[in-house]
């Protein structure tokens, strides 16, 4: 069972922080700093949603969390580095933006990821058949294979920006 503690952050601030997160990061030789266990808590409270750097930074900011935008980039880049955290590239109309979550303890190969290409809402299907599907049209059109699939659609919600 995890037990959640509170850590003393800037300012006075307290910090929900996972007893867990700070075994995990010293067992990577990694210190557990405030700000690290503030942006791990950040994308475990976000269930498995895809979150950028910009909206954790504004999370832990209403969480009470004193702290500057690069610093939190900084640390999702280590965080990433130390295979704690997924990266992703999303599409929007402004370009391609990183989001980031904690990276799952399981995530079968065959998961293909079903992507809105206007509002960017996205659902992931477990599928081996439409994985191995994916794979050998990639490897026939000469498209390196391996990973995880994201196929971008067109969704039917109503409040959808198509």
């Amino acid at each position: 069972m995890r037990k959640s503690t509170a850590v003393s952050g800037t300012h006075g601030a307290q910090v929900p922080a996972s007893s867990g997160f700070s075994e995990q990061l010293r067992s990577l030789g990694i210190r557990p700093t405030v700000i690290r266990l503030c942006v791990l808590q950040t994308l475990a409270e976000s269930d498995s949603q895809w979150l950028g750097g910009e909206e954790v930074f504004r999370r832990m900011l209403k969480r009470g969390t004193a702290t500057g935008l690069a610093s939190v980039y900084r640390v999702i880049k280590e965080l990433e580095k130390a295979r704690l955290v997924q990266r992703e590239w999303e599409r929007g109309l402004g370009g391609a933006r990183a989001v980031h979550r904690l990276r799952r303890a399981q995530t079968p190969e065959s998961t293909v990821r079903l992507r809105c290409g206007g509002c960017n809402a996205s659902v992931e299907v477990v599928d081996e058949a439409l994985h191995e599907g994916l794979l050998r049209a990639a490897q026939a059109h000469g498209m390196p294979a391996g990973g995880p699939f994201t196929v971008q659609l067109a969704c039917a919600r109503a409040d959808c920006v198509r």
